[in-house]
Order: structure tokens, then C-alpha cells, then sequence
């Protein structure tokens, strides 16, 4: 998708229908907002930003200790959310005590990341969360 603003402003537009489904704290912006960091998406007041880069389409968490990777390009953002939301349907399906199936929802879901988006995977996987969280939320 090219960094027009009409590409960020639909991209967000699907994102904030997903709203507070999505694992980050902070809220979707009603509209894109240019700071220094880039474009912001989502703000969790005083605390980070999910910002893209309009040059590279790359999305970063921006808090107090700098700009942390999320996805490679915009597309892949929205990709990945709808693929983190599916796996939290079939998660949520399962019973309490599904501990095996569970785990097995989780790496498919991540297997599913690695296809969309396969550098930003390799540059997650450390941390085990997609998309990052601020440092006050964990």
C-alpha cells in the first residue's frame, strides 16, 4: 500500500473499528497525526505512539526509550491485527482447561505473523508480543 495519506487514513480507519480489541492500551486516533516521529495511529496518553513511517510504511511504538519495531509496512499492521482478533475468537471458543489447545492457537498464530510479515516477526519474537506494549503496561 503507498504511504498517501489516504492509504494511513483507511488503514486506520479499519484499525480503530477493531478498537479495544486489539492488545494495545492506548486509543486509535480519530484522524492521522503528523508529529516528529511520523504519522501517529494510536496514543496511550503520556505514556507511547504507534507512529508509521510515511517514507518506508514501517510502524514503530515511540515511548521514552526510543522507537520500537512493530511491522514492517502498514498493510502488514492491519494484517496482523485481523489475524491477532481470528485467533482470539478460536481462543476464547475454547475451555478453561485447554491449556494444550491453546498453545497450539498461539503458534499458529504465529506462524501466521511470519507470513505476513516475516522481518517484523524475527525482530518480535524475542519479546513475544505483537504489538508492543509501552513500558508502564508491559
Amino acid at each position: 500500500m503507498p504511504n498517501t495519506d489516504a492509504a494511513i487514513d483507511a488503514a486506520l480507519a479499519r484499525l480503530r473499528s477493531l478498537g479495544e480489541q486489539l492488545p494495545y492500551p492506548g486509543d486509535w486516533l480519530p484522524a492521522a497525526r503528523a508529529d516528529s516521529t511520523g504519522v501517529v495511529l494510536a496514543e496511550d496518553e503520556g505514556l507511547s505512539r504507534l507512529v508509521v513511517d510515511p517514507a518506508t510504511g514501517a510502524v514503530s511504538l515511540v515511548d521514552a526509550d526510543g522507537a520500537e519495531p512493530v511491522n514492517s509496512t502498514l498493510d502488514a499492521l492491519v494484517a496482523c491485527a485481523e489475524a491477532y482478533l481470528a485467533a482470539r475468537v478460536e481462543a476464547d471458543a475454547l475451555p478453561d482447561d485447554a491449556d494444550d489447545d491453546l498453545e497450539a492457537v498461539g503458534e499458529r498464530l504465529t506462524d501466521r505473523f511470519r507470513q505476513l510479515d516475516p522481518a517484523s516477526v524475527a525482530t518480535r519474537t524475542a519479546s513475544g508480543r505483537w504489538p508492543p506494549r509501552n513500558s508502564a503496561t508491559g
